[in-house]
């Protein structure tokens, strides 16, 4: 009986331990966001519904915009924050990822209409009608991991898809830098990403993404067993 009631103690103790130290985690992931966001555009795509079709679609359609986008920005020149700053480096050579971030954001809305009626027109060509709205907005995120970097959780700005309806489940990457991999089953990030993404950010900031979170372990509770 003793056993049973410490057993249930430490049960207890255990798992209010891991929700303060769930939520300590959660408070430095959100404010890490909040110093690194300024530098980051993410990409969000919501499927109309959850049925097996409308995620296939989904995923067709991140395929379709995300090609589009990387092809139009390709060539962007970046729009000089300061006057100091010269306007003839490319998006992909300077070091101020918030002049590239701002040139990413003008050619997404410039072109959303283009955008919406290329989605919409390959969903009709699918046998599917369905409206698509392309944005720049906020939304807050989940930490993702992308090979050996971490994006801790928080608000960012995206560039947000809605399909249809937009309730079903979502998709979403980093688009820059340019960190969406439609095959996430890379270890590890390539090197060319990564140094863009560490180029976007005080040197501090990155070397937080690339360190591992911290995990709790329950292997105490092998005690009580």
């Amino acid at each position: 009986m003793k056993r049973s009631i410490w057993l249930v103690f430490g049960v207890a103790c255990f798992l209010t331990a891991a929700l303060l130290f769930s939520a300590s985690l959660r408070s430095r992931d959100e404010q890490l966001a909040a110093e690194i966001a300024p530098g980051i555009l993410r990409f969000h795509i919501l499927a109309d519904s959850n049925r097996k079709e409308d995620q296939e679609l989904k995923l067709k359609v991140r395929s379709l915009l995300l090609d589009q986008i990387n092809a139009g920005i390709a060539g962007l020149k970046q729009a000089p924050s300061s006057p100091e700053k010269p306007s003839d480096s490319t998006l992909e050579e300077s070091p101020d990822s918030g002049a590239g971030k701002a040139a990413v954001i003008r050619y997404i809305r410039e072109n959303a209409p283009a955008l919406e009626s290329l989605a919409e027109q390959f969903l009709l060509d699918s046998g599917c009608s369905r409206p698509v709205k392309i944005e720049v907005t906020e939304d807050y995120f989940p930490t993702k991991y992308y090979g050996d970097i971490r994006m801790p959780c928080g608000v960012y700005q995206a560039a947000r898809v809605t399909i249809g309806s937009g309730k079903g489940h979502n998709w979403w990457c980093v688009l820059y830098p340019r960190l969406c991999f439609v095959n996430e089953s890379w270890a590890v990030m390539p090197q060319s990403s990564k140094n863009e993404l560490r180029r976007s950010m005080p040197e501090k900031d990155f070397q937080a993404l690339l360190r591992p979170q911290p995990r709790i372990s329950l292997k105490f509770l092998e005690f009580f067993s």
